[in-house]
């Protein structure tokens, strides 16, 4: 297997005859698609693109939430050659023309009507764009081309063929199957150009070492315009799992009880939210049943020791987390579904306190680590090898090594042929020798296990000449029970303070126990509780950190970080300079003036 097209028939032969391998639900009802249907809309709609003109090379972009067709489209590109542009459902139409212009794609497949207007607008700035699209209109498709149609198209296009004739893109290994606009933290978004090989070296070998077969079910709903989901997608096709797509984030805990999946695949902040909540809830009860849980979890801990430092947990211990796990851990995997066998987790990175705490309670996180110029894993927690707080060993056939200023540097066959249009700044990215510059800082173990620091370009250098890595202080904030999200702030500065978000839902809570109902978020960040809660919060992490750690102050924002704002990418991760601008009266009500140096007020 070297390219997408030999995955493609891959999945054919070791699905055969499967009547339910990809599954949505559409209009309250469950929507299933057999290992037949689906090879069948693969070749149709390759056939017709070919049909319409579509040539090995021309760039199709796709707008589009998760949905069986985002595959279908997809391997509908290889089959036709051309090249899959992927677009964040959530995007605006100026950021939609930009991506357009900027690939060269001159035809765009749009999912829903919802859609429409924005895309409808985007291919207007972009000029010259046809618009595809997938669900039309109730009231007719207004003359669009339909996804339907081309499907048709291609069924009359393969019938006038010679029978036994193979009409279908042969790709190479290293062409170009798709160009991924990264989710752009600083500047504009850069398209990254990815091969059939990155993809199939990356699957392969970061996956290789998980046992995951025909009778796993996994949930996909990270967005598949996000290289992390659309890997981790490949290889359950390679290994025959059904993949179950949810539409949006916001209905992933309806679904993990619905569809009980084996498998799930999440940002930290999934976790993150999940561990909140329990930990919330355990602290409300009382009596026995209070003192039960934290007996569950003590014992959970012993076990957890004991394998972290090697050894195999006493019968005793094992007994006891027989039971605690029958009668507590149980109860809490029910409400991810009841049937994980275990998590995998990227795109940012995760907290130790909520890694610990599910692998106390017997559910392992295994951690990846990658970008999508590196179609992305470079190294991954496995069964295998695991360490607490690392993200795992580099993968097969990938090299890791440490610059002197502690970047991360990679090379080896997952590495991005380049940025599109941008050959300056790929030479800036990946050297003569073949390393890739990731950006981030790390360090490698004595055993090999990577670790990260943090983003080079987000390490802070207070004026006393401390660096100090914000994200492992958000992240420890974050896993507070009041805290939604944290900007740690201090460049240039004599000593850290951060942005807070509270978590408003727990905090409702808290009010409402006192008779404080109806609250606003507003009226929340406001009340002296909040403030106190938070405050007390930030003061027991406090106390794990080194003087220059030290989140001296804080200030309270009303309302969550977004990505219609401009604060947040499409993948989570926080707009530091868009943030720091925007509330730069609230952080310089944090210092004294004279704290404030010139190079701030510049920045």
């Amino acid at each position: 297997m070297e390219t997408l097209r030999d995955l493609f028939e891959h999945v054919l032969s070791i699905s055969a005859g499967r009547k339910k391998l990809l599954r949505a639900k559409r209009g309250g009802k469950w929507h299933d698609i057999s290992t037949e249907e689906f090879g069948r809309r693969v070749r149709e709609l390759a056939a017709g693109f070919i049909a319409a003109g579509v040539r090995p090379g021309d760039r199709i972009a796709l707008y589009s939430e998760n949905r069986p067709e985002w595959h279908i489209f997809d391997f509908a590109c290889s089959l036709s050659g051309a090249i899959s542009v992927p677009l964040y459902p959530n995007l605006i139409a100026d950021q939609v023309a930009y991506i357009l212009e900027d690939a060269g794609a001159r035809r765009l497949v749009v999912s829903t009507p919802k859609m429409l207007p924005v895309a409808a607008r985007a291919a207007g700035l972009a000029g010259d764009v046809e618009l595809i699209i997938i669900d039309p209109p109730e009231d007719g498709d207004g003359g669009l081309t339909t996804l339907a149609s081309l499907e048709a198209r291609g069924r009359e296009w393969l019938k006038r063929l010679d029978k036994g004739m193979d009409p279908f893109h042969h790709p190479e290994r290293d062409d170009v199957v798709s160009v991924i606009y990264t989710s752009g933290t600083t500047g504009d978004p850069k398209g990254v150009m990815l091969t059939h090989w990155n993809f199939v070296f990356d699957f392969t070998q970061a996956l290789g070492p998980f046992d995951i077969n025909e009778h796993d079910v996994s949930l996909s709903f990270l967005p598949l315009s996000h290289v992390f989901e659309r890997l981790v997608d490949y290889a359950l096709f390679a290994r025959g799992t059904q993949i179950v797509y949810v539409e949006a984030i916001e209905r992933v805990p309806g679904r993990l009880v619905e569809v009980k999946p084996t498998i799930l695949v999440s940002v930290p902040r999934v976790f993150e939210r999940s561990y909140i909540k329990i930990m919330s809830g355990i602290r409300q009860q009382e009596g026995m049943k209070r003192r039960f849980v934290e007996w569950a979890l003590a014992t959970g801990r012993r076990r957890l020791d004991a394998m972290v430092a090697g050894k195999r947990p006493s019968a005793f211990v094992r007994a006891q987390f027989r039971l605690a796990r029958g009668r507590v851990f149980s109860k809490i995997i029910d409400r991810l579904g009841g049937r994980l066998r275990f998590a995998v987790c990227g795109g940012a990175p995760l907290s130790r306190e909520v890694e610990e705490f599910f692998l106390t309670i017997g559910l392992p996180i295994y951690k990846g680590y990658g970008l999508t110029e590196t179609s992305p894993v470079i190294s991954v927690d496995t069964p295998q090898n695991h360490r607490i707080g690392s993200v795992g060993l580099p993968v097969a056939g990938v090299e890791v090594t440490i610059a002197e200023d502690g970047e991360i540097l990679t090379r080896g066959d997952h590495v991005m042929k380049g940025y599109l249009n941008r050959e300056a700044e790929t030479r800036e990215v990946i050297d003569p020798e073949g390393w890739f510059h990731t950006g981030d800082v790390g360090y490698l173990d004595a055993d090999g296990f990577l670790f990260i620091t943090d983003r080079k370009k987000d390490i802070i250098v207070t004026s006393g000449g401390k660096n100090v890595a914000p994200q492992p202080i958000e992240g420890k904030l974050q896993a507070t029970p009041y805290i939604t999200q944290a900007v740690v702030v201090g460049d240039r500065l004599p000593y850290l303070t951060a942005l807070i978000v509270p978590n408003f839902e727990n905090l409702a809570t808290h009010f409402s126990k006192r008779g404080d109902t109806n609250l606003s978020a507003e009226e929340m960040a406001r009340h002296p509780d909040t403030f106190a809660l938070i405050n007390e919060a930030i003061a027991g992490i406090n106390r794990g950190l080194s003087q220059h750690e030290k989140v001296r102050k804080f200030a309270l924002l009303d309302r969550e970080l977004s990505l219609a704002e401009g604060e947040i990418t499409p993948t989570l991760k926080v707009k530091r300079r868009v943030v720091t601008e925007r509330y730069r009266d609230l952080i310089e009500g944090m210092y004294l003036k004279t704290q404030l140096t010139d190079r701030y007020h510049e920045e």
